[in-house]
């Protein structure tokens, strides 16, 4: 048996709310697991909780019960984020960076090596259409081209496991 990419049990999660923290529960008793070459979307209402699960997959959370493991190992360790490219709902890029630095920044920070970067760099970028505009600063980028050098950022360490937050929202068609 092969060891799925995700990997969640009994997972809940209480925000204190107020003064007074009453607990809200994001998420109550989540068992999932998904396979490894998977597509899986997770879908629901605004507030029902979906955000929050990623939140907790990549380890940006702590979940009040339960566990969640990314190939097997715990999902707020750092060999567990490091298998990981990870597009938010709504990035935040420097503004004053083109967007091939931007995803250069991003290629060195996942530790791509110094030989490959340039190769690993172009290569995402065309993949994601944005060859052309990829010298232009990040600040000039439509929401939808925002999306796309996003999803490169998330795929310039060739992760074996990409989350997507709302990965079509404002994209160009």
């Amino acid at each position: 048996m092969t060891t799925p990419a995700i990997r969640i049990q009994g997972l809940t999660k209480d925000f204190a709310v107020g003064m007074r923290g009453v607990k809200l529960r994001a998420v109550d008793g989540l068992d999932l697991e998904i396979a490894d070459n998977e597509i899986f979307g997770l879908l629901g209402p605004n507030g029902s909780g979906k955000s929050t699960t990623i939140k907790i997959i990549l380890g940006l959370l702590d979940a009040s019960k339960g566990q969640c493991g990314i190939y097997g190992k715990p999902s707020h360790t750092v060999e567990a984020r490091k298998s990981v490219g990870f597009l938010p709902e709504a990035p935040y890029f420097y503004r004053y960076l083109s967007g091939r630095e931007l995803v250069r920044f991003y290629a060195r920070v996942c530790g791509v090596p110094r030989v490959s970067i340039n190769e690993q760099v172009d290569s995402v970028i065309e993949l994601v259409g944005m060859t052309e505009a990829a010298h232009r600063r990040v600040g000039t980028y439509s929401k939808g081209m925002l999306q796309r050098i996003g999803l490169a950022q998330a795929l310039v360490h060739d992760p074996q496991l990409v989350i997507l937050d709302e990965p079509t929202a404002g994209v160009d068609p």
